[in-house]
């Protein structure tokens, strides 16, 4: 296919399809003058490359880097100067992208047969443009989309692409592992893929990646979600590694509102579950308290977040109170007035909180 649109916000993958591509389509020989980048070129420029034909035997492999020909541009508003023109001016300007969009349909239709045309888009493919319409039949669109991932919530689909990248790399991998991989660096898959390779090195002669090993290799105690997931569980010494961590990359006041953000949600929710349970009918006697699942999709509903999350944050919370989590949340508050007002240094203040 000698026209491609790879689009996506998932940049890794993009990247190492373009790479594969280039080392199956590409003469070594000749790589030289058989390929040409082209960092996001107009409509006319990109009509003026697809005519190009391969110089000698192979093919000529033509990539379009960042091209947002595919993707809605977003409007970053303005004043006067973004009005619209005048009703004759916009008439002509109409016409005239007419034409280039059939000129750009034409030519992506009539690339030569060893002459391939890869399009590396950054952002989803958004097939409601004019642009997007004018793609012919005969191109091949592939979507690279980022999977959402949501911090201690399991991803069947991304803990396959980690057993198959540590594959990639000569090694098994444990599920705790790969979990804790993409806990740690937010699912980013170019982080995660560097992690797997030095893990698979790191093990050798061994082939099997453990939790061990990568805990040992690339300690994850920088993730804010880590320290409050260690504070708010009672493991105070390893919520002490945590915020040393993170405290040497970062200012303290970042921590405190990212964990003033998530006591006011954990407040939230244990209230929510409090309440649903009371509302519960019961026999004299008996125990007010629903199932976890029910307790999880009603939650769920109410504070609008995925169910997996929501699910994640009440056994986080279990063994807590409402009233447990307010005096967190007030004891927190004031170590913020403290550092606010030049009273105490963020760290002791931090420091103070994980001790209280």
């Amino acid at each position: 296919m000698p026209v491609l649109i790879l689009a996506g916000d998932e940049d890794f993958e993009i990247s190492r399809k373009v790479q594969a591509l280039r080392e199956k389509l590409i003469d070594p020989a000749w790589a030289s003058v058989n390929f040409m980048r082209l960092d996001n070129p107009n409509i006319q420029q990109i009509c003026d490359a697809a005519a190009q034909l391969p110089f000698g035997p192979g093919n000529k492999v033509i990539l379009i880097e960042r091209c947002d020909l595919f993707t809605k541009k977003r409007s970053k508003g303005g004043g006067e100067e973004d009005a619209a023109p005048a009703k004759s001016a916009k008439k002509e300007t109409a016409k005239d992208k007419n034409s280039g969009l059939e000129l750009f349909e034409a030519a992506l239709d009539s690339v030569a047969e060893n002459t391939y045309l890869l399009f590396s888009c950054p952002y989803n493919f958004d097939s409601s443009l004019k642009t997007s319409k004018a793609v012919p039949k005969s191109v091949g669109i592939e979507k690279f989309e980022k999977e959402r991932y949501y911090v201690g919530s399991k991803n069947p689909k991304l803990d396959t692409w980690c057993r198959k990248e540590a594959r990639r790399w000569g090694a098994t991998i444990d599920d705790a592992a790969a979990t804790y991989l993409l806990d740690g660096l937010e699912a980013d898959l170019r982080s995660v893929s560097n992690e797997l390779q030095k893990a698979s090195v790191y093990i050798l002669p061994k082939t099997h990646i453990t939790l061990e090993a990568v805990q040992e290799l690339t300690p994850f105690h920088s993730h804010v979600f880590v320290l409050a997931d260690k504070w708010i569980s009672g493991k105070t010494s390893e919520a002490y590694d945590s915020l040393r961590e993170l405290l040497s990359r970062q200012s303290g006041m970042p921590i405190i509102a990212m964990l003033q953000t998530m006591l006011s949600k954990w407040v939230y929710m244990k209230m929510l579950c409090e309440k649903y349970n009371q509302e519960t009918p019961h026999a004299p006697g008996g125990k007010r308290e629903l199932p976890l699942s029910e307790l999880v999709k009603r939650v769920s509903v109410q504070v609008k977040s995925h169910p997996m999350v929501v699910e994640s944050d009440l056994k986080r919370i279990s063994k807590e109170t409402s009233a447990s989590l307010i005096r967190k949340k007030v004891e927190l508050t004031r170590m913020e007035h403290l550092v606010k007002t030049g009273q105490l240094p963020e760290s002791h203040a931090l420091e103070l909180l994980i001790a209280s």
